[in-house]
């Protein structure tokens, strides 16, 4: 889990999306990730007096925050990112979100493009937040440890179709000749590629699968569960205390707030009883802490996959 211990969600959900160990090695992944690295900034000790004054006087960030009115959990973990590139004395955020358009056509966007005074270089970074749960189906014949072997929540959203879709197409979106016109107009002839995938991976209780590709070692697993095994697991868990967690509150560690109440084991299992789609849970210790998490799915899924 998370280290950063911050009062303020927010300060620690920005230390979590900018200097958290990424998911995946990008430059493990594929042939086509060739030229594309991790942007992964050092936290150094400037950087965490910045995040430790911010939760103190969380203010700026807030009100940063308070102009995303997005529910949308990847965009908040985009403005966060945004917020740290306008702010670190080491970066200049030139433009987010870009849309190239070719006539009436959109063929992409840049999520963020930033100017770099190190290097002295424009970046082109592409962002994604993801957790996916580890399942194959029951006849699969290809050997284990695939990247389609990784589901996000609802099932339909697969790793390999993420990967696919962020090498093949987000990161080359700048080789396309309308998206060079839209650049040069911005006064940028060449730009560093890097992509920041941040996450999590949720292994099936009691059977678990090799790690993906470009799995980041310094990470461990979570845990994935069906609702039916949901008693078993509360037996065996060292968290006497439990929060659901919404979607919002999905990317760092989560600390419980005084007025909340914690939940049971005998709790959570009737709260849990009826119908819904897949859930994270955190164990909270005695100090209000998360000390683990879990998915609990519904008994049938991923009743549509495909």
């Amino acid at each position: 889990m998370s280290a950063f211990t911050y009062r303020t969600q927010a300060v620690r959900d920005l230390a979590w999306a900018c200097f958290s160990p990424p998911l995946l090695h990008t430059a493990q992944l594929a042939a086509n990730a060739d030229g594309v690295s991790d942007c992964s900034p050092h936290l150094s000790a400037s950087r965490q007096d910045w995040l430790a004054q911010l939760d103190r006087n969380p203010q700026p960030l807030l009100k940063h925050l308070a102009g995303c009115t997005s529910r949308r959990l990847g965009v908040y973990f985009e403005s966060l990112w945004h917020f740290f590139l306008q702010q670190d004395p080491a970066f200049e955020l030139v433009a987010h979100n870009l849309a190239v358009r070719d006539g009436g056509a959109t063929l992409g966007e840049f999520d963020v493009i930033y100017w770099c005074r190190e290097r002295q270089r424009h970046c082109h970074l592409e962002l994604a937040v993801k957790y996916y749960l580890g399942w194959r189906a029951p006849d699969a014949d290809e050997p284990a440890g695939q990247w389609r072997d990784w589901l996000g929540p609802n099932s339909r959203d697969r790793l390999d179709l993420k990967l696919r879709q962020l090498l093949e197409r987000q990161i080359l979106l700048g080789h396309r000749p309308r998206a060079r016109e839209q650049l040069r107009d911005l006064g940028i002839n060449d730009m560093v590629r890097e992509i920041a995938i941040k996450g999590y991976l949720f292994q099936p209780r009691g059977s678990p699968l090799p790690p993906p590709p470009g799995f980041n070692s310094q990470l461990g697993f979570s845990q994935w569960l069906h609702l039916q095994t949901l008693p078993l697991h509360l037996r065996q868990t060292q968290a006497e205390h439990f929060l659901l967690l919404p979607r919002m509150r999905w990317l760092s560690t989560a600390q419980a707030q005084p007025e909340e109440q914690l939940m049971s084991r005998s709790m959570l299992l009737e709260r849990l009883q009826l119908p819904a789609p897949a859930r994270l849970i955190a164990g909270i210790d005695r100090g209000g802490r998360e000390i683990c998490r879990f998915f609990v799915t519904p008994d049938h899924w991923p009743a549509d996959h495909d």
